[in-house]
């Protein structure tokens, strides 16, 4: 777990870029560890998530400029094609 804690900090700072706190919320009921075992959140959806949240933020980060947000995310473009349609990822029309 704290192995964990120390990656998901690593890429808030890496995120925030100049050090500042980030906030990442993640599918994760705050009494969870009272749900049965079958609802539990898994740790493979957890990752997913975050992985999907530090993407978009990037992604929104960078006006959708996936060649600089794969970059910062140190993952190659098609990487992060291959994330992006997993994902489902759209660009929000403003």
């Amino acid at each position: 777990m704290r192995a964990c804690e120390v990656d998901i900090h690593s890429a808030e700072q890496m995120l925030a870029g100049a050090g500042e706190a980030v906030t990442v919320s993640l599918p994760v009921a705050s009494n969870s560890e009272n749900l049965p075992l079958e609802r539990r959140p898994t740790l493979r959806s957890l990752r997913n998530a975050a992985e999907a949240h530090a993407i978009s933020r990037t992604l929104q980060e960078t006006g959708w400029n996936r060649k600089r947000a794969a970059q910062l995310l140190s993952i190659s473009y098609r990487g992060l094609l291959q994330k992006i349609r997993q994902y489902n990822l759209t660009q929000q029309k403003s």
